[in-house]
């Protein structure tokens, strides 16, 4: 048989080695530990910020209503400003239409008058 000092030897041998493994086995507990709070943070910092820009796209959503209202009206009175220059425009070349006709008639009198003898 085995005597019994070899079987303590044995024994102590195992025992230093479990203890070697306990640490090991310690050291890596605490480093996930360490990587578990990192990320709770990390998974906070996300969260703020998803929070923020939540807000800032509301603020957003409501900013751009309010100026699409505002270029709205702003159309609107540049699509009448655009009819009324419109209208100016014809009534122009109505005028100006007019002047010509009126030009060419003192024209063609000036030249009667001319090839007539000065009356």
């Amino acid at each position: 048989m085995i005597d019994a000092p070899v079987i303590e030897i044995v024994v102590a041998v195992l025992l230093v080695a479990t203890c070697g493994y306990c640490v090991v086995l310690n050291r890596r507990l605490k480093a996930l530990k360490d990587g578990q709070s990192e990320l709770q943070r990390a998974i906070a910092a996300f969260d703020d910020a998803s929070r923020r820009a939540e807000r800032n796209l509301a603020r957003m959503e409501s900013s751009s209503a309010g100026m699409g209202r505002d270029l709205d009206a702003v159309m609107a009175r540049a699509h009448a400003l655009v009819d009324e220059l419109s209208v100016m425009v014809s009534a122009g070349d109505h005028i100006a239409g007019r002047i010509e006709g009126a030009v060419s008639n003192v024209r063609a009198l000036g030249a009667k008058r001319a090839a007539g003898g000065g009356r």
